[in-house]
């Protein structure tokens, strides 16, 4: 099954060095494209992800509800409740709460 492959290596230095000043004479040109390629494909492909919809499992666990202790929550009515000042400010807060 193995093949005799023989390399003529003189033969492809001869024809690498009458190639290689039409190479370099483009190669500016050939890295910009190259380089324009990278690009436009990192565009398309960061456009095509952010349009993509999220598994429904997935969000799930993405978005998480945070607890209050019911504690807190009677601690903080019963405060409100018992000092006028506090109340006020919390009314102040709930008609204009970005208010500083």
């Amino acid at each position: 099954m193995s093949k005799n492959v023989n390399f003529d290596i003189k033969g492809l230095v001869a024809k690498a060095r009458k190639i290689l000043p039409r190479v370099i004479k483009h190669a500016s040109f050939v890295a910009t494209l190259i380089i324009l390629a990278v690009y436009l494909f990192t565009v398309w492909r960061i456009s095509q992800l952010a349009g993509a919809d999220v598994p429904a499992d997935q969000t799930a666990a993405l978005v998480q509800i945070p607890k209050i202790d019911e504690n807190a929550i009677k601690q903080i009515q019963a405060l409100e409740q018992s000092n006028t000042e506090v109340k006020s400010l919390f009314n102040s807060a709930r008609n204009n709460p970005f208010q500083e």
